[in-house]
Protein backbone atom coordinates (compact mmCIF):
# COMPACT_ATOMS: atom_id res chain seq x y z
CA UNK A 1 0.00 0.00 0.00
CA UNK A 2 1.33 3.60 -1.04
CA UNK A 3 1.03 6.08 2.19
CA UNK A 4 1.70 9.73 1.22
CA UNK A 5 1.99 12.89 2.81
CA UNK A 6 0.55 16.00 1.60
CA UNK A 7 1.99 18.68 2.61
CA UNK A 8 0.09 22.48 2.47
CA UNK A 9 -1.13 25.36 4.01
CA UNK A 10 -4.79 24.58 3.57
CA UNK A 11 -5.63 21.01 3.79
CA UNK A 12 -8.57 21.93 1.52
CA UNK A 13 -6.46 21.98 -1.63
CA UNK A 14 -6.01 18.64 -1.49
CA UNK A 15 -9.21 17.14 -0.82
CA UNK A 16 -10.03 16.14 -4.85
CA UNK A 17 -6.89 14.15 -4.24
CA UNK A 18 -7.40 12.55 -1.07
CA UNK A 19 -10.64 11.52 -2.11
CA UNK A 20 -8.98 10.21 -5.44
CA UNK A 21 -6.19 8.60 -3.68
CA UNK A 22 -8.42 6.71 -0.93
CA UNK A 23 -10.50 5.24 -4.27
CA UNK A 24 -7.27 3.72 -5.84
CA UNK A 25 -6.51 2.26 -1.89
CA UNK A 26 -3.63 5.09 -1.05
CA UNK A 27 -3.91 6.61 2.28
CA UNK A 28 -2.57 9.80 3.57
CA UNK A 29 -1.38 12.43 5.88
CA UNK A 30 -1.95 15.91 6.00
CA UNK A 31 -0.05 18.75 7.73
CA UNK A 32 0.50 22.52 7.35
CA UNK A 33 4.22 22.94 7.67
CA UNK A 34 7.77 21.53 6.67
CA UNK A 35 8.53 21.52 10.08
CA UNK A 36 5.74 19.52 11.33
CA UNK A 37 6.85 17.27 7.57
CA UNK A 38 9.93 16.99 8.57
CA UNK A 39 8.60 15.39 11.84
CA UNK A 40 6.37 13.07 10.34
CA UNK A 41 8.61 12.08 7.75
CA UNK A 42 10.83 11.16 10.59
CA UNK A 43 8.64 8.99 12.61
CA UNK A 44 6.47 7.21 10.15
CA UNK A 45 7.23 5.33 7.03
CA UNK A 46 5.54 7.73 3.35
CA UNK A 47 6.39 6.66 0.03
CA UNK A 48 6.61 10.15 -0.66
CA UNK A 49 5.47 14.04 -0.31
CA UNK A 50 3.52 16.25 -1.86
CA UNK A 51 4.23 19.48 -1.18
CA UNK A 52 2.80 23.27 -2.31
CA UNK A 53 6.01 25.80 -3.66
CA UNK A 54 4.91 28.15 -0.69
CA UNK A 55 4.88 26.72 2.97
CA UNK A 56 4.32 29.19 5.98
CA UNK A 57 7.20 28.37 6.96
CA UNK A 58 9.87 28.27 3.88
CA UNK A 59 10.05 26.89 0.29
CA UNK A 60 8.74 23.53 -1.54
CA UNK A 61 12.29 23.43 -2.80
CA UNK A 62 13.72 24.11 0.61
CA UNK A 63 11.76 21.14 2.11
CA UNK A 64 12.57 19.07 -0.94
CA UNK A 65 16.36 19.81 -0.32
CA UNK A 66 16.12 18.87 4.02
CA UNK A 67 14.11 15.97 3.32
CA UNK A 68 16.56 14.23 0.75
CA UNK A 69 19.49 15.58 3.05
CA UNK A 70 17.77 12.82 5.42
CA UNK A 71 16.40 10.10 2.99
CA UNK A 72 17.83 10.45 -0.38
CA UNK A 73 15.42 8.16 -1.57
CA UNK A 74 12.16 10.43 -0.82
CA UNK A 75 10.49 10.88 -3.73
CA UNK A 76 8.43 14.25 -3.78
CA UNK A 77 5.42 15.93 -6.12
CA UNK A 78 5.20 19.66 -5.93
CA UNK A 79 2.16 21.88 -6.54
CA UNK A 80 3.42 24.64 -8.82
CA UNK A 81 2.00 26.88 -11.01
CA UNK A 82 5.45 27.39 -12.96
CA UNK A 83 5.43 26.99 -16.44
CA UNK A 84 6.93 23.31 -17.56
CA UNK A 85 10.59 25.15 -18.00
CA UNK A 86 10.63 27.24 -15.08
CA UNK A 87 9.74 24.39 -13.06
CA UNK A 88 12.29 22.22 -14.27
CA UNK A 89 15.01 24.78 -13.68
CA UNK A 90 13.88 25.23 -10.22
CA UNK A 91 13.89 21.51 -9.24
CA UNK A 92 16.05 20.32 -11.35
CA UNK A 93 18.83 18.01 -9.69
CA UNK A 94 15.78 16.74 -6.83
CA UNK A 95 14.17 14.50 -8.50
CA UNK A 96 10.98 15.38 -8.25
CA UNK A 97 8.35 13.06 -10.06
CA UNK A 98 5.85 15.35 -11.39
CA UNK A 99 5.00 18.74 -11.21
CA UNK A 100 0.64 19.36 -9.87
CA UNK A 101 -1.59 22.34 -10.55
CA UNK A 102 -2.09 24.19 -7.52
CA UNK A 103 -5.36 22.35 -6.96
CA UNK A 104 -4.99 18.49 -7.70
CA UNK A 105 -7.59 15.95 -8.81
CA UNK A 106 -8.38 12.95 -9.92
CA UNK A 107 -6.50 13.30 -12.83
CA UNK A 108 -3.38 13.49 -11.11
CA UNK A 109 -3.62 11.18 -8.69
CA UNK A 110 -4.13 8.71 -11.55
CA UNK A 111 -1.13 10.03 -13.95
CA UNK A 112 1.10 9.61 -10.20
CA UNK A 113 0.11 6.25 -9.70
CA UNK A 114 1.26 5.69 -13.17
CA UNK A 115 4.35 6.92 -12.62
CA UNK A 116 4.79 5.09 -10.12
CA UNK A 117 3.79 1.84 -11.49
CA UNK A 118 5.87 2.72 -14.39
CA UNK A 119 9.19 3.20 -12.53
CA UNK A 120 8.04 0.12 -10.35
CA UNK A 121 7.57 -2.03 -13.56
CA UNK A 122 11.08 -0.17 -14.75
CA UNK A 123 12.94 -1.09 -11.21
CA UNK A 124 11.69 -4.80 -11.96
CA UNK A 125 13.24 -4.93 -15.55
CA UNK A 126 16.53 -3.35 -14.66
CA UNK A 127 17.14 -5.79 -11.64
CA UNK A 128 16.54 -9.22 -13.69
CA UNK A 129 20.08 -11.37 -13.54
CA UNK A 130 18.89 -12.65 -17.30
CA UNK A 131 19.53 -8.93 -18.83
CA UNK A 132 16.48 -8.64 -20.50
CA UNK A 133 16.30 -5.55 -22.37
CA UNK A 134 14.15 -3.13 -21.36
Amino acid sequence: MIHVLLVGRERTVFKELETAFSDIKITTDWTDSAQNALSLLSEKEFNLFITEEHLPDTTGRDLIEKVLFKNAMMDSVVLSALSHEDFHETYEGLGVLMQFPVVPGKKQARDLLDHINRIARIAGKTSNPKGERI
